[in-house]
């Protein structure tokens, strides 16, 4: 078993998104990323589908240039092979779960 105090793990930066990787095996990864207001994830394709889970904060997320707006408590899923981004509206925790 693995006991992690999210609260403890939370680290902002004005100088860009803060991405921690929590757990990473060969068919997951769970991250932490944690966005200052107007920071953002740049476009990127991913080859594994992704869940976005709002922890705190608001903000859009964009998948293959179709945005939803998000906040506390939303969960965002992407398919894999799409363009996606995370743009921040308020000071932002989201856990990222990539999966095969």
């Amino acid at each position: 078993m693995q006991h992690l105090d999210m609260n403890k793990l939370k680290e902002f930066s004005a100088a860009g998104f803060v991405k921690n990787e929590l757990v990473v095996t060969d068919n997951f990864k769970l991250l932490m990323i944690c966005f200052e207001p107007g920071q953002s994830v740049e476009l990127c394709v991913m080859s594994r589908s992704t869940a976005f889970y709002i922890v705190e904060g608001t903000g859009e997320v964009i998948e293959a240039g179709e945005a939803v707006q998000v906040s506390d408590g939303s969960l965002v899923l992407i398919k894999p092979e799409l363009e996606r981004q995370i743009k921040a509206k308020s000071k932002m925790v989201v856990l990222a779960i990539q999966y095969c």
